[in-house]
């Protein structure tokens, strides 16, 4: 009984202690108060935290409250409920379509005009990654961008100039093969190339998901069927799909000691700029190169293609503090922010000036990586998903349809068309 007497009066206490302060929150005369709710946990919630922290010093009139962790279908709830935070991101983009076309986001497009932004400050397929239907309905923090990666020692090791990447998609084919080793008994103890995101292949064969006059998807799109024979043709090379698979199954993750490009495991892959930062930080004597993606032989013209995912901050319809909130995010868009969390986060500055920034490109020996990555992501030809409302089901049936290819089930023409069928009707059923 003693023990629970002394636990009320704890609790107490501390309800006491909290509400002066919450009172204090209310009454400061001329303050607004944001909540933000983010994606971020860990390392990444500290540095998105700094960037908060400098803009509540340099904005006192307008104080964000960072909640870190936050699940899309927390904010998704919330905003069902008429109580959603003033401003929150997206971990999955997908949700910007379905959320924009159901009319629970504000559009931006007057914000944006007014506040002196222009399009020719931000790079290719950033923009784009936050419009629906032509409105602007969120705002990029930060982007995603894909390159190769290649392990020098391990190109060594099967004979190849560990200086030279491939460039063309046949070439990497080969290189696949070659690095691709074995032990006595015949089983995979390195792959040369890591099964890329089948999303990326299609965007580097120019591929396309929908339909830019209609809106409509295409699955089936002739370049679409031929990035996946390209992509049955990488898993056969090095194997087939059971063996790939089954050593695949036994990667360590990607955060730590345990990557498997680190450890010697995968020779070649596709993958993010925040690898560089990753790979001084869990294991720095390893030699590895960065270039652009190899581009299909017979699409000379889609050089230097790469993949595009972003951070994307949104504001509800509903929310209390419109301006105010637009006011946090077109600070995010100055040089100075995007530096600070470029910095922290290790994403690429969606604004051009922004990736001219000497300090994210000089000094620490993963930073020269790092800026291969800021320059591929300046290439006309950089792509993401387009934002539908049926982006969640899309993007599943299409990693269904590779599972069948991989497999050999279906034939990538018979799996892209079955995905047409179902997504083009669902499309219909949204549209009614």
């Amino acid at each position: 009984m003693r023990i629970n007497r002394i636990n009320i009066l704890v609790l107490l206490g501390t309800l006491l202690l909290l509400l002066p302060a919450c009172q204090r929150r209310q009454e400061d005369p001329g303050v607004v108060h944001l909540r933000a709710w983010t994606m971020w946990g860990g390392d990444e919630a500290e540095a998105f935290q700094v960037v908060v922290d400098e803009f509540n010093r340099t904005h006192p009139h307008i104080q964000v409250h960072n909640l870190a962790a936050v699940e899309d279908t927390k904010i998704i709830r919330a905003i069902v409920a008429n109580d959603p935070p003033e401003i929150f991101t997206l971990r999955d983009p997908g949700y910007l379509g379905s959320l924009a076309g159901n009319g629970a986001l504000l559009p931006l497009d007057e914000y944006f005009r007014q506040s002196g932004l222009k399009e020719s400050d931000y790079a290719p397929g950033s923009l784009s990654q936050c419009r629906y239907n032509g409105k602007l309905y969120a705002m990029i923090y930060l982007m995603d961008c894909f390159a190769l990666l290649w392990n020098k020692e391990a190109f060594r090791d099967a004979g190849l100039d560990p200086e030279r990447p491939p460039k063309t998609l046949s070439e990497l084919l080969e290189y696949a093969r070659k690095l691709t080793k074995r032990d006595a008994n015949g089983r995979i103890v390195r792959i040369g190339m890591m099964p890329p995101d089948p999303l990326i292949i299609i965007s580097i064969f120019g591929g396309q998901f929908i339909d830019p006059k209609t809106g409509m998807p295409t699955a089936d799109h002739p370049r679409n069927i031929e990035a996946l024979e390209w992509y049955q043709k990488l898993i056969e090379v090095q194997g087939g799909a059971e063996e790939v698979n089954a050593f695949q199954a036994g990667f360590g993750q990607e955060m730590g000691i345990n990557n498997p490009f680190l450890v010697g495991k995968v020779a070649m892959m596709i993958n993010g700029q925040w690898n560089p930062y990753w790979f001084q930080r869990y294991g720095p004597k390893v030699r590895y190169g960065a270039a652009p993606i190899p581009y299909p032989d017979q699409y000379p013209e889609l050089k230097n293609s790469t993949w595009l995912g972003g951070n994307i901050f949104c504001i509800p319809v509903n929310c209390k503090y419109p301006k105010e909130a637009w006011e946090f995010l077109r600070w995010t868009q100055t040089v100075e922010a995007q530096v600070l969390f470029a910095s922290t986060m290790h994403g690429v500055p969606n604004i051009l000036e922004a990736r001219k920034e000497r300090s994210l490109r000089e000094g620490e020996p993963w930073k020269r990586a790092f800026a291969v990555f800021m320059d591929v992501a300046n290439s006309p030809n950089a792509r993401h998903f387009p934002p539908t409302p049926i982006t969640g089901l899309y993007q599943y049936e299409i990693y269904s349809a590779v599972d069948f290819v991989r497999y050999g089930t279906k034939t990538p023409e018979q799996a892209l068309r079955d995905v047409q069928k179902r997504v083009y009707r669902e499309m219909l059923f949204w549209r009614r």
